[in-house]
Order: C-alpha cells, then sequence, then structure tokens
C-alpha cells in the first residue's frame, strides 16, 4: 500500500510553521509565512488515505489551532476550515467504530469530496483572473471536486454507520444540496436493509 499523503502534507506544515517562528524580520519572515500559508492550504486540501492518517491530522490541526488562538481572527477562513475538518474526520472515525469487521467505501468517498471541495474553495479565493494558469488551477480544482461530488453521490454506504456518516454530512451542508442529498439517502436506507422498499410507503393501502 502506497504511504498515506497526508504524513507529508503535515510534516510540510510542520516544518513550515517552525521555520516561520525563527525567520527574522523583513523579507525572510514574510517569504516564511507565504510558505507556511501554501503548507496549510495544502494540509486541509490533503486527502487522509488510511485511519492512521486521519488520526494524525487530527492531532496535528488540534495543536495547530491551539497554537494560533490567539490569531484565530488572522487565520481565517482557514482556522475555521480547520475546525470543521476536525469535527469532519471525528464524525467519520466514530462512525466507522460502529462496524469493525465491515469495510465501508463511504468514509474514503465522503474525505475525498470534502477535501476536493476545500481545494476547490482556496483554489477560486486565491485565482487571478489576469493570469490564465491561476485560472487553469481554478478551473482544474472545480472539475476535480465535480467528479469527487459525483462519485459521492454514485456510492451506497455499506454499513448503518456508513449510512450515519452520510446523513451527517449532508445535514452539516444543509438545504444547498437538500434533493439529491434526500435521493442518495433513500438509495443507501434500500442498500443497508434490502426489504425495505421506500417507493411502497405512502401508498394507499
Amino acid at each position: 500500500m502506497p504511504p498515506d499523503p497526508i504524513h507529508a502534507a503535515i510534516a510540510h506544515h510542520r516544518q513550515a510553521w517552525d521555520t516561520f517562528q525563527i525567520a527574522p524580520e523583513g523579507e525572510d519572515s514574510v517569504n516564511a509565512c507565504c510558505e507556511m500559508q501554501d503548507a496549510l492550504d495544502a494540509v486541509l486540501a490533503t486527502f487522509c488515505a488510511t485511519r492512521a492518517g486521519a488520526t494524525a491530522l487530527v492531532e496535528h490541526l488540534r495543536w495547530w489551532l491551539a497554537e494560533e488562538a490567539e490569531f484565530a481572527a488572522d487565520y481565517q477562513p482557514a482556522y475555521g476550515r480547520a475546525e470543521a475538518r476536525i469535527a469532519e474526520i471525528v464524525m467519520l472515525l466514530g462512525s466507522s467504530t460502529s462496524d469493525p469487521g465491515v469495510p465501508d467505501p463511504i468514509y474514503a468517498v465522503l474525505d475525498a469530496a470534502n477535501t476536493a471541495e476545500i481545494a476547490h474553495t482556496v483554489a477560486c479565493e486565491t485565482r487571478d483572473e489576469d493570469d490564465e494558469s491561476s485560472m487553469c488551477r481554478c478551473n482544474a480544482a472545480a472539475e476535480r471536486a465535480h467528479h469527487a461530488w459525483k462519485a459521492l453521490d454514485q456510492t451506497p454506504p455499506a454499513t448503518l454507520g456508513g449510512l450515519r456518516a452520510l446523513v451527517c454530512h449532508y445535514v452539516r451542508l444543509g438545504e444547498s444540496m437538500a434533493e439529491s442529498a434526500f435521493l442518495h439517502i433513500a438509495r443507501s436506507l434500500e442498500g443497508c436493509d434490502p426489504g425495505l422498499d421506500l417507493r411502497s410507503l405512502g401508498r394507499p393501502a
């Protein structure tokens, strides 16, 4: 199995953060700050391929949030994204433990969709409409996010824990995806319980 990419992203962010702490004031400090911000964006947008990687990311982000709590406003919106990322991963890890003997593909697909969306948001926020390469990066991120959400929509959870994670995910999104979320959950319910025929519910006896 290839190494989980999140570990390299965490190490890069920690190294960039350490470098910024000791950088001399002036140009060195500005450059170190930019490198640190890029590393933060990268760690927030990197997909966790393993449970160990997800756990490591939660620990790292909790450390970073505590270290930078005094400057939370200066780090927005990244600070809020880090808090949301922790909440999402903790929810996914908690759900997966409810079905320890059954692998469920929905966890990886959920995390991939979330990280792709974060990467797309960052690309849009930092794009320069007069820079062709910047616009290409934004468009590419949008395309990756589209495919990630499509994969999520086409992946039914295999366990009740996975179904719970999916429902929590859609609740967090709110009304923006209400129709597609309902259809996905309805299909998933039938998949988790083959005896359930939702189409017959509500019909006259």
